[in-house]
């Protein structure tokens, strides 16, 4: 395409309000002179074959500490996801109304782990059985090879069976042996606490940890005027950085489900992995400032999820714009740095992780972003993610812009040339 072509041909921005007042009936520019472009213009398409110049996917999202919302999954060999409660500060002592001194903790009845559960989406249809075990360990605490052996009976601690007509409150109380607590607060160890469900077919239950922060409850007395003693989870480890111990306070265990990470020339969204994809495109200055964009799409061709990802439920993905200066060079670094995508008008979609073909992605309010921006002040790129990511095994894979060329990721543009903009 000539030079000529070009800068009659792309950039701009219209928005929508413009689009509104200005429709195809008008022949000329004297219905909005200050506003529209010459609307004798026809619409015109181009695809932008080399507009990707990144893609890559990034695994283990979201990242402990950022989201305790979790998803305990048992679903045969698809997904298994559980969960560590850490409670690392137990009380030895407890004061009775009225004395001046406290009295030491001698016994622990009616303990509970309480926890808050979503009942609109994943609300249970069969019964369920929550299992608690005590999962404390002098190993490589944080590694999900030195946690998944201690999930055995010998460490049960906790047990019940729920049917489905159960679930009729979001408040889920579990019994905890109360000599396994007790000995814990006398021999002033920690406890920690690993969950999971077991039952007929596929087992899920949605945990709202951003809501409601999981604790344990035991009364410490006999004497009934002894208020029960409530805690919230707190974690000592590591002793040196307190901001990864608070993310550890409670985190999911992820034992079975996550794919690798995608083979060359294909990226991947979504899954029990918890993969995001971060796109940067490559968009001549000219194609930006020489035309009205009216639809801009993202034409990605779909293959179908690998082995147990490929479920029948839909993955619903986000486009966030990336917000860091284009001074940040390592992309790892710039894709933690994302806006809205209410925000930025970029609105979701739902894929089949078992789909094929090519999907679309609507950027064209990013697109006027961007111009209105400039390069100097933020990168022209994106990050792709799913709704559940982490606790969801569908995924959605597509070609990167290293498969074969027809399959690569390209971007769409239907404009409309500037001409006769503004009053004389």
């Amino acid at each position: 395409m000539s030079d000529r072509i070009l800068r009659g041909a792309f950039g701009a921005l219209l928005f929508i309000g413009t689009l509104v007042g200005c429709t195809e009936s008008v022949t000329s520019t004297l219905g909005c002179p200050e506003l529209c472009s010459d609307q004798s213009a026809a619409l015109r398409d181009t695809i932008l074959v080399g507009s990707v110049a990144i893609d890559t996917t990034f695994l283990g999202y979201p990242r402990r500490g950022e989201d305790r919302n979790v998803t305990l999954r048992n679903q045969t060999d698809t997904a298994d996801i559980r969960l560590v409660a850490r409670y690392d500060s137990l009380p030895s002592s407890y004061q009775l109304t009225g004395a001046t001194s406290d009295s030491t903790i001698r016994l622990v009845d009616s303990a509970q782990f309480i926890f808050v559960i979503d009942t609109l989406t994943t609300k249970p249809t069969a019964p369920i059985t929550i299992e608690a075990f005590d999962v404390d360990t002098t190993s490589a605490d944080t590694l999900t090879s030195a946690l998944i052996p201690l999930f055995r009976s010998g460490r049960l601690i906790g047990s019940q069976t729920y049917l489905a007509a159960d679930f009729t409150t979001d408040t889920i109380r579990l019994p905890l042996n109360n000599a396994a607590v007790f000995a814990k607060v006398r021999d002033t160890l920690r406890l920690r606490i690993g969950l999971r469900v077991t039952g007929l077919g596929n087992a899920q239950l949605r945990v709202l940890g951003n809501s409601f922060i999981p604790r344990l409850r035991m009364r410490v007395s006999a004497d009934t005027t002894v208020q029960a003693v409530s805690l919230l989870p707190r974690s000592k480890t590591p002793t040196d950085d307190q901001t990864t111990a608070n993310s550890l306070v409670f985190f999911p265990l992820i034992v079975a489900g996550g794919q690798p990470a995608p083979p060359p020339g294909m990226f991947t969204i979504g899954g029990i992995a918890g993969a995001r994809t971060y796109i940067r495109f490559d968009i001549p200055t000219t194609v930006l400032d020489s035309v009205q964009v009216i639809r801009a799409s993202l034409l990605l061709t779909q293959a179908p999820a690998r082995g147990t990802a490929a479920v029948a439920d839909s993955v619903t993905i986000f486009t966030a714009p990336v917000l860091a200066s284009p001074s940040i060079t390592d992309i790892l670094t710039a894709s933690s740095f994302v806006g809205s995508t209410r925000g930025y008008g970029i609105d979701s979609v739902r894929f089949s992780p078992r789909g094929s073909g090519v999907r679309s992605i609507e950027l064209v309010n990013l697109l006027r972003f961007w111009r209105d921006v400039g390069t100097t002040n933020t990168s022209r790129s994106i990050v792709l993610s799913a709704l559940e990511e982490g606790s969801s095994p569908g995924e959605a894979n597509f070609y990167s812009s290293e498969a074969a060329a027809a399959l690569r990721p390209r971007l769409r543009l239907t404009f409309v040339p500037r001409r006769g903009f503004g009053i004389p």
